[in-house]
């Protein structure tokens, strides 16, 4: 497949962006244009009402020339980004403790609320093991490797039915980590082993189903990094463990470059070279600030400089790209009255939670 790009369109197509603001002001709009980032992260921070929202998600993507993965990371419970436009949804964990139909319904609502509000990509799911201790459990769907597989291929399904992308989180897994990478480094003591045929293992299943896997930033000393290393930032664990080890041939993002595992160690324009080097196809930075742009600068004219650089670009361009011409638009209509059901059937889903949750009074 041929794509015909300038240098600084590819450098764009790697950066996923995020921006403060219902809708983006003066200087950010101008560094979206000089940029023409792959794809947008919204968080709530960007979301005011339904009408709101689907005005911005429409307008990102008539920015862009390239079609732009319009993203949200949405799992319901303490990681619902839309629970002030519809209603609160359970969380996957609580839906997987009740069966995998319950799953699927919650999925399939989920799938509804962002193809109604605009979106093309779920930045989910949590494809982690609930291990004791582990700062992700309450978003896990099991401990068992094997049926974290099946309910998240589940849900990959449904999304994919309504035409959502999917991105499962956090590879090679972030259920051995005691430490919130939000506020610092976490160090997985899991041995190779174990991340190969245990916490791995629901990531490999997904191969071909979920669009993306994100890279986690904890340190795997098992996988060969003896410094405190961010997976993010490890070509053994990106460009190693997953690209030659397990054969994944898909889409790769970071997660969030903001978080504290990275910026405790310095974030500068090199980190996002870095972890292009290490083997990321996408490049996940949730601001729209200076360094932003210094970054791109400086991934441009290392590009320039190195032909092996260069053609690592394309290899990323490629898969960045057939991914991309999966993403059908389609507008819909009676999305009011699609609202009102949406929410109604949160409501519903919530109700049979609190059913099977709240022990029966004894008399």
């Amino acid at each position: 497949m041929q794509i015909h790009l300038t240098l600084e369109q590819k450098i764009g197509q790697l950066l996923v962006v995020g921006f403060q603001g219902r809708v983006p002001d003066a200087d950010t709009r101008g560094l979206l244009r000089a940029i023409q980032p792959g794809g947008v992260l919204l968080y709530q921070r960007n979301i005011e009402s339904f009408d709101q929202i689907y005005d911005l998600t429409t307008g990102l993507r008539e920015t862009s020339a390239i079609t732009p993965f319009v993203a949200i990371d949405h799992e319901g419970g303490r990681v619902d980004r839309l629970k002030h436009i519809f209603a609160g949804m359970p969380s996957m964990a609580e839906l997987a403790g009740m069966g995998l139909s319950q799953l699927r319904l919650g999925a399939k609502i989920i799938a509804a609320e962002l193809e109604a509000t605009g979106f093309n990509i779920d930045l989910a799911p949590v494809a982690d093991l609930r291990l004791p201790g582990s700062v992700v459990s309450e978003r896990c769907l099991s401990p068992e490797p094997m049926e974290v597989a099946r309910l998240a291929g589940a849900f990959v399904e449904e999304l994919s039915r309504r035409g959502i992308l999917t991105c499962a989180k956090h590879f090679p897994g972030l259920g051995g980590a005691i430490t919130d990478p939000h506020f610092g480094l976490p160090r997985v003591e899991r041995s190779k082993r174990q991340l190969q045929l245990e916490d791995a293992l629901p990531f490999t299943k997904l191969f071909g189903h979920a669009g993306i896997m994100m890279i986690s930033h904890a340190h795997y000393p098992g996988l060969g990094d003896d410094k405190p290393t961010p997976a993010s930032l490890s070509s053994r664990v990106v460009g190693g463990f997953l690209r030659k080890k397990l054969g994944y041939k898909g889409v790769i993002i970071t997660d969030d470059l903001t978080m504290g595992a990275i910026t405790s160690g310095g974030l500068t324009p090199d980190t996002f070279l870095r972890a292009f080097e290490a083997g990321n196809d996408l490049l996940l930075f949730s601001q729209t600030t200076p360094l932003l742009e210094e970054a791109f600068n400086k991934m441009v004219t290392a590009a320039r400089k190195s032909a092996a650089l260069r053609r690592r670009v394309d290899e990323s361009i490629e898969r960045i790209m057939s991914l991309k011409y999966q993403i059908e638009f389609r507008p819909l209509r009676y999305r009011t009255h699609l609202k009102a059901r949406i929410t109604r059937q949160i409501e519903k889903l919530r109700k049979s939670v609190i059913e099977v949750t709240t022990p029966a009074l004894t008399v």
